[in-house]
Protein backbone atom coordinates (compact mmCIF):
# COMPACT_ATOMS: atom_id res chain seq x y z
CA UNK A 1 0.00 0.00 0.00
CA UNK A 2 1.77 3.19 -0.75
CA UNK A 3 0.39 6.40 1.49
CA UNK A 4 0.88 10.23 0.45
CA UNK A 5 -0.16 13.37 2.87
CA UNK A 6 -2.16 15.88 0.68
CA UNK A 7 -2.95 19.26 1.98
CA UNK A 8 -5.99 21.14 0.55
CA UNK A 9 -6.62 24.71 1.15
CA UNK A 10 -10.65 25.34 1.19
CA UNK A 11 -11.64 28.98 0.80
CA UNK A 12 -12.67 30.87 3.66
CA UNK A 13 -15.85 29.89 4.90
CA UNK A 14 -16.12 26.57 2.91
CA UNK A 15 -16.95 23.74 5.21
CA UNK A 16 -16.27 20.66 3.06
CA UNK A 17 -17.68 17.31 4.18
CA UNK A 18 -15.86 14.20 4.63
CA UNK A 19 -15.03 10.99 6.49
CA UNK A 20 -13.67 7.37 6.53
CA UNK A 21 -15.69 6.17 3.53
CA UNK A 22 -14.32 9.34 1.24
CA UNK A 23 -12.82 8.01 -1.93
CA UNK A 24 -9.84 10.31 -3.15
CA UNK A 25 -8.31 9.38 -6.30
CA UNK A 26 -9.15 6.02 -6.07
CA UNK A 27 -8.08 6.31 -2.47
CA UNK A 28 -9.93 5.97 0.94
CA UNK A 29 -9.07 9.20 3.37
CA UNK A 30 -7.63 7.53 6.36
CA UNK A 31 -6.68 10.47 8.78
CA UNK A 32 -7.56 13.93 8.67
CA UNK A 33 -6.11 17.06 10.88
CA UNK A 34 -8.42 19.41 11.82
CA UNK A 35 -6.22 21.57 13.52
CA UNK A 36 -3.89 22.51 10.88
CA UNK A 37 -0.98 21.62 8.11
CA UNK A 38 -0.15 18.34 9.57
CA UNK A 39 3.37 18.82 7.40
CA UNK A 40 4.62 21.75 9.41
CA UNK A 41 3.96 19.84 12.66
CA UNK A 42 5.79 16.43 10.83
CA UNK A 43 8.99 19.25 10.18
CA UNK A 44 8.89 20.36 13.47
CA UNK A 45 8.51 17.02 14.80
CA UNK A 46 11.78 15.98 12.51
CA UNK A 47 14.10 19.08 13.33
CA UNK A 48 13.43 18.30 17.22
CA UNK A 49 14.60 14.38 17.06
CA UNK A 50 17.52 15.83 14.68
CA UNK A 51 18.04 18.27 17.38
CA UNK A 52 18.15 15.38 20.08
CA UNK A 53 19.92 12.98 17.92
CA UNK A 54 23.03 15.33 17.62
CA UNK A 55 22.91 16.93 21.07
CA UNK A 56 22.46 12.66 22.55
CA UNK A 57 25.66 11.87 20.36
CA UNK A 58 27.54 15.01 21.57
CA UNK A 59 27.36 13.77 24.80
CA UNK A 60 29.08 10.93 24.00
CA UNK A 61 26.24 7.93 22.78
CA UNK A 62 27.76 5.36 20.34
CA UNK A 63 26.32 5.76 17.20
CA UNK A 64 25.74 2.12 17.75
CA UNK A 65 23.15 2.31 20.98
CA UNK A 66 20.05 1.00 20.54
CA UNK A 67 18.50 4.37 20.80
CA UNK A 68 20.54 6.18 18.74
CA UNK A 69 19.95 3.66 15.51
CA UNK A 70 15.83 3.84 16.52
CA UNK A 71 16.07 7.70 16.49
CA UNK A 72 18.04 8.05 13.03
CA UNK A 73 15.62 4.86 11.66
CA UNK A 74 13.33 7.52 12.73
CA UNK A 75 14.14 10.36 11.17
CA UNK A 76 15.29 8.72 7.90
CA UNK A 77 11.53 7.88 7.62
CA UNK A 78 10.15 11.26 8.69
CA UNK A 79 12.54 12.94 5.89
CA UNK A 80 11.46 10.11 3.09
CA UNK A 81 15.09 8.55 3.30
CA UNK A 82 15.07 5.16 2.72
Amino acid sequence: MTEHTIVVRFPEGATPTYGAVTEFQGGHVVAVDFGGNRLRIEQELAEALDQAMTSMLDSGYSKDSVVIRAGMAALAKAQGVS
